[in-house]
């Protein structure tokens, strides 16, 4: 029996999805509600949460993993390091990026936005100092956090859980890393 490499499954699931898709909005465009339009959307939604539902454990688990996979000490703040300089150069090349081409194709240019466009920066809000910022993303609570969707708390209580699974028992440790897995 002859059967798609998965590549070319997902391709031509994709490539049916958006001709469906285009029949559907020009044959059934501003149909009325409780139609296959509305189950459709229903069952996008659906999807979209499910994949949301998965972030955070996925993360999570991830997370701590790879941080008490490394091991502690040296291992941990070489790596480390080399991810810190990786995260600046990546942005760095990203704002560079973005400013020259917003400089040469200077999108919005062409726009007269008049009275509308006025921007009233007294809604702005500061972000506080670098110890504000340090002190929020320790999380109070893992569970609140994890709940109300605070990465930079759930990746912070991931670390320094992955880092405590470095300094216990190798035995402990490695029936938590397990469950972790």
């Amino acid at each position: 029996m002859f059967k798609l490499k998965l590549h070319w499954q997902i391709f031509i699931a994709m490539g049916i999805g958006a001709l469906l898709g285009l029949i559907y909005q020009n044959i059934y465009h501003g149909s009325p509600e409780g139609s296959v339009y509305q189950m459709i959307i229903s069952l996008g939604t659906i999807f979209i949460r499910l994949l949301k539902m998965v972030i955070v454990p996925l993360i999570f688990t991830s997370i701590v993993t790879g941080v008490s996979g490394i091991g502690g000490g040296k291992n941990l703040g070489r790596i480390g390091m080399k991810t810190f300089f990786y995260y600046l150069t990546t942005s760095l090349c990203a704002i560079l990026i973005g400013l020259t081409l917003t400089n040469i194709i200077q999108p919005g240019d062409s726009v007269n936005l008049g009275a509308q466009g006025a921007f009233d920066y007294s809604k702005l809000q500061n972000s506080g100092s670098l110890a504000d910022i340090l002190i929020r993303m320790i999380p109070l609570n893992p569970f609140q956090a994890a709940s109300s969707g605070d990465m930079l708390g759930i990746i912070f209580f991931a670390i320094f859980l992955g880092v405590g699974l470095t300094q216990i028992d190798t035995k402990h440790s490695n029936i938590l890393r397990d469950f972790f897995s």
